[in-house]
């Protein structure tokens, strides 16, 4: 709700000069509210399909490890400020009054530490998965 809606509503609730002045600097904002509840629409229905499954089940562990990669791509396009190709390295271009001036942020160390961070999580949902697959093989049988 929150990835999809605040997108949604946001962009009604910026004046039309904060829209003008974002595009102007080269921040494309209804880029990054689509890409936003895109990723909001696929986590909620990864969700929905992780209720109606089996715990034990290989479609639960990819579901799973499906939900990880969604909230990688959302970190990854959020501080992309929207352009996923960047990777954590974005590059502004301000012109006033003659004057130009270029703002680089880099943060690509925090997109080094959510792609770890992910990968641990997905070893953590594997390891999740095979102890509930033991716990619910019956007595006296290793599950395969």
């Amino acid at each position: 709700m929150i990835y999809v809606g605040i997108p949604y509503i946001a962009p009604s609730y910026l004046s039309p000069e904060t829209m003008a002045m974002a595009t102007e600097y080269g921040f494309d904002l209804p880029s990054l509210f689509n890409q936003m509840m895109i990723i909001g629409v696929v986590t909620a229905a990864l969700t929905l399909i992780k209720g109606f499954v089996d715990e034990t089940s290989v479609i639960s562990l990819l579901v799973t490890i499906g939900q990880n990669l969604s909230s990688l791509i959302f970190m990854v396009i959020l501080l992309g400020a929207g352009n996923i190709m960047s990777m954590g390295l974005t590059e502004f271009t301000v012109d006033q009054q003659g004057v130009t001036s270029t703002i680089v942020m880099d943060l690509r160390v925090f997109i080094y530490f959510t792609f770890g961070t992910i990968g641990l999580k997905v070893i953590q949902s594997f390891l999740e998965w095979t102890e509930v697959r033991k716990d619910a093989a019956p007595p006296g049988r290793i599950p395969a």
